[in-house]
């Protein structure tokens, strides 16, 4: 088996292939799309616009994405509450770039005393996320490469980029690690601090996305975390490859 698909394997257990695989099941659960795809409604998109250049990217290509469950609905009998989640990003097809903006958990956001199973299955950010890549990038070449957790705030994934860069529990200084390319610290397959970001809360979603949904994706890997600071914010960058294939 190829190194980097061992090192996915080792940080992200065995997941089963994700159901969810049409798009029409995010109108069957009342997901709903923002109307606007203002990139400048984002954080991200100015926060990140050196990084974009250095990567070669044409930010005026990046268009929000933004949808929310925040209405009760009735699928197969079973009806369903609200769940409040809302998940907001920046997508550009043609640099196969998908930065995490916003993220508000169903989990997080449902009613108090509201058991998991009384809000719609279809829920999960790598799986919504996943039927709005594929089709807003319908027909585009290339495939993703790119993703970023933008403004990372989470506190379980604070503290594993903490240790990742040997800093202490209190460390808030992330303009220490910027700008990226010069002052961000990059972790490779191999490494325990690689396994320990790409497992963190802010991480593992990414690896679910990979992982569950290799049939469409292809066959990817993140090759590399790098943690780096933006305006005194924390930021993760995950580079996506193909993963090679021995003959």
């Amino acid at each position: 088996m190829d190194g980097d698909q061992e090192a996915a394997n080792h940080a992200i257990p065995a997941a089963p292939i994700s159901p969810w695989t049409n798009y029409g099941d995010l109108i069957r659960y009342r997901w709903k799309l923002g109307g606007t795809r203002d990139p400048d409604e984002t954080m991200a998109q100015d926060l990140l616009q050196d990084i974009f250049e250095e990567l070669n990217i044409d930010a005026d290509q990046n268009k929000m994405i933004k949808i929310d469950q925040s209405l009760p609905v009735t699928v197969d009998n079973k009806n369903y509450e609200e769940s409040g989640a809302e998940y907001k990003s920046l997508f550009n097809a043609d640099a196969g770039l998908i930065v995490v903006d916003n993220v508000i958990s169903p989990e997080h956001a449902k009613r108090k005393g509201t058991p998991m199973e009384g809000i719609v299955p279809l829920r999960q950010w790598s799986d919504v996320t996943f039927l709005l890549w594929e089709r807003f990038t319908k027909g585009a070449p290339g495939g993703l490469r790119h993703m970023f957790q933008s403004i990372v705030i989470n506190e379980q994934s604070l503290s594993t980029m903490r240790q990742a860069v040997g800093e202490a529990d209190n460390f808030d200084d992330w303009d220490k690690y910027s700008p990226m390319q010069e002052n961000g610290r990059t972790f490779r397959p191999g490494s325990d601090e690689y396994y320990a970001l790409l497992y963190c809360p802010n991480g593992r979603g990414i690896g679910w996305l990979l992982t569950q949904h290799k049939a469409q994706l292809g066959l990817l890997t993140v090759s590399s975390i790098m943690v780096f600071g933006a305006d005194g914010e924390a930021m993760l960058y995950f580079k996506i490859d193909p993963v090679e294939q021995n003959n």
